[in-house]
C-alpha cells in the first residue's frame, strides 16, 4: 500500500493489522490501522510510528515521499507500542542525532 496525502503535505504512512480482533477491548473483526503521519513543511516531521511487525512498510512509506535521514524530528504521542513500537527502527534511519519528542507519560 502507498502512502495516502490526507491534507496538503500531510500524509498516512501507517499500517493496517487484518488480523487483530481484540484492540484495546473493542472487538476488530475486520482488522485495525496504527497510524502514524509525515508532515512536509520546511522540516520534515513524523508523528508517532506503528508496531514494530510493520516498522519495514512504514518505512517504505516513508521512503516514496522523503529520505528518512531528511526528517527532522519524531513527536511520540505517547508509549504504547502500536504508537511507538517502530520507534527504535525509524531513530536509526533518521540518525541518532534527532530530537524524539513525547510527553512525560510518553518519556
Amino acid at each position: 500500500m502507498n502512502p495516502i496525502e490526507i491534507a496538503p503535505g500531510v500524509f498516512w504512512v501507517g499500517a493496517i493489522d487484518w488480523n487483530i480482533r481484540d484492540f484495546h477491548g473493542y472487538s476488530t473483526e475486520r482488522g485495525s490501522t496504527y497510524n502514524a503521519f509525515l508532515v512536509m513543511d520546511e522540516k520534515p516531521v513524523l508523528i508517532d510510528t506503528v508496531k514494530a511487525p510493520f516498522a519495514g512498510e512504514m518505512l517504505s512509506k516513508v521512503s516514496r515521499i522523503v529520505d528518512p535521514a531528511k526528517i527532522a524530528m519524531i513527536i511520540a504521542n505517547h508509549g504504547e507500542m502500536d504508537h511507538s513500537g517502530a520507534l527504535p527502527a525509524l531513530a536509526r534511519a533518521v540518525g541518532p542525532e534527532k530530537p524524539i519528542l513525547c510527553s512525560k507519560m510518553g518519556a
